[in-house]
């Protein structure tokens, strides 16, 4: 039982979170002591409920469910605070000296690890601390950046969810120093400075797709227009078509892919939209043919391109998505499924020497 008579008490509920208003915004379900939900998700804050015990929640910017049990009294209002349990990042250096070239870093790192960054764009730098890499775009965008690490002896290379701009912005992209050599994958995850992006990334991870559509939905136009961040706003683009509502975002797709023409993860989440349109089939294709001749973001949205191609719903002229499909099938093979970010092992005689050129 929660209850005592029709005696209650007065529940106050603070959210600590950059999301939503610094979390005013932030939707709150309350249980009783039976799990029954007798306050579905809701904006407010305080509560007179009967006393007893109660189960607090709500799915803050680290992805998670954060609950805490709480009991009502009649005698003094119960306050609670819920806060996101956020995996340690440190934070990016504000000093441009700190980041480097790759040639640079090789010059002041010469142990060797099971981990290491072998090659990397060239218009990339990178601030080396303890734990991460921390990786930067300071030029104009014109491809999806790319790291090639060695992992326990193996070469793979990894797309960065990075965009234009300097440390200012904080537009970066974190990658672990020690990965998990069993699973010889890149641990990459979207800086937690950008704040909208960085929790998109951790709702998906922790599979919250409901609370991650609704942070996309507003999240797509601010990170096109007030925080100038593309590879945040295709995520968010990227979500609601997993979620079957990107057909209300689609002039903002369409500004996505004209003013970010580097980002084919945009021309491929478009050519899907635009393909179930007989009379917009022709635009899709060019911009599904065009997707494959650039380096791909997200390791779903290369999937969705190889599916757009190969069951393509016209008839017709095949011989450009024929050529796409053999440029993906090139890659395909050495793709690791299980990755976010698109991340391809390299052939066998690469491994031996990974530093080679990382244009796609």
């Amino acid at each position: 039982m929660t209850t005592d008579g029709d005696k209650s008490g007065v529940l106050q509920i603070d959210v600590d979170s950059k999301l939503y208003y610094r979390g005013q915004g932030i939707r709150v379900e309350i249980r009783d002591s039976d799990l029954i939900l007798i306050q579905p998700a809701t904006t407010r804050r305080r509560f007179d409920l009967p006393i007893g015990l109660y189960e607090i929640s709500a799915v803050l910017e680290d992805g998670k469910r954060t609950t805490k049990i709480v009991a009502v009294t009649e005698k003094e209002s119960t306050r609670i605070s819920l806060d996101p349990d956020l995996p340690f990042q440190p934070p990016a250096s504000t000093k441009e000296h700190d980041f480097h070239s790759l040639s640079e870093m090789h010059q002041l790192e010469s142990l060797k690890s099971e981990m290491e960054l072998v090659d990397i764009s060239s218009d990339v730098t990178v601030y080396a601390v303890e734990s991460h890499w921390i990786i930067r775009h300071a030029e104009d965008m014109e491809q999806v950046p790319v790291a090639t690490l060695r992992i326990a002896g193996r070469a793979v290379r990894a797309s960065l969810p990075i965009s234009a701009g300097d440390h200012r912005y904080s537009v970066t992209c974190h990658v672990k120093r020690h990965a998990e050599t069993r699973s010889k994958l890149p641990e990459i995850n979207i800086s937690q400075s950008r704040s909208i992006a960085s929790a998109m990334e951790s709702m998906v991870f922790a599979g919250q797709f409901e609370s991650a559509a609704r942070l996309a939905s507003n999240a797509m136009k601010t990170l096109l227009e007030k925080f100038v961040d593309p590879t945040g706003a295709v995520l968010a683009a990227l979500i609601l078509h997993k979620t079957d509502r990107l057909d209300d975002k689609l002039a903002l797709l369409i500004h996505l892919v004209q003013r970010f023409d580097w980002l084919p993860d945009g021309k491929i989440l478009l050519a899907s939209q635009l393909a179930r349109i007989p009379e917009k089939r022709h635009i899709a294709s060019q911009l599904a043919c065009d997707a494959s001749k650039q380096r791909i973001l997200f390791t779903e949205t290369f999937s969705l391109l190889l599916d757009l191609l190969r069951y393509w719903p016209a008839e017709g002229d095949s011989s450009a998505r024929s050529e796409a499909l053999s440029r993906l099938g090139k890659c395909a093979p050495f793709v690791d499924w299980r990755s976010t970010y698109l991340c391809d092992r390299l052939p066998e005689d690469h491994d031996a020497d990974a530093a080679t050129p990382t244009r796609a």
